[in-house]
């Protein structure tokens, strides 16, 4: 029986430590997260970096969709509607395009009927931005459109765009 007391006397103060590391280290673990705070700032950047990435790919796909409205193979293709006539109001400083289509004193009415298409094909109601082909650049332009009546489309090289 002596011999049971003295390994007793030497595990019980072995099994008293084993408990306590085993105590603390159940604290320890309640108290974290899982994830340190580097693990999140990291989340949080490949976050932002994909956001960033999808936007720029819905922005290559509006240009895209430009591009293909406008044949791709003849940039100076104007779409149907679009006259070359144009009557300058003078009390406004806007230019008629034929229609209720007008333009500011920067822009033409080509790229102004291309600006509305885009509106209506892209955005239909409400604001937002489009991308549409000036035939006199060659380049596509950005350009934000407001909600109600009428739409005001601003962007580009100073581009103003009019329309119902």
């Amino acid at each position: 029986m002596s011999s049971l007391k003295a390994i007793r006397r030497t595990i019980q103060p072995a099994l008293g430590i084993a408990a306590m590391a085993s105590v603390s280290l159940g604290v320890v673990a309640c108290g974290s997260s899982g994830a340190s705070q580097e693990e999140l700032n990291q989340a949080k950047r490949e976050g932002a970096t994909h956001a960033q990435e999808t936007a720029r790919i819905k922005q290559i796909q509006r240009e895209i969709r430009a591009i293909r409205r406008h044949g791709g193979s003849n940039p100076n293709a104007i779409p149907a509607g679009a006259g070359s006539s144009s009557t300058t109001t003078a009390t406004t400083g806007t230019t008629s395009c034929g229609g209720e289509l007008s333009v500011g004193p920067d822009t033409t009415c080509p790229f102004a009927a291309n600006v509305q298409a885009a509106y209506e094909e892209e955005v239909g109601a409400g604001s937002g931005v489009v991308y549409a082909y000036s035939p006199v650049t060659e380049k596509l332009y950005e350009m934000l459109c407001t909600a109600g009546t009428p739409h005001v489309c601003t962007g580009g090289n100073d581009a103003s765009v009019y329309f119902p």
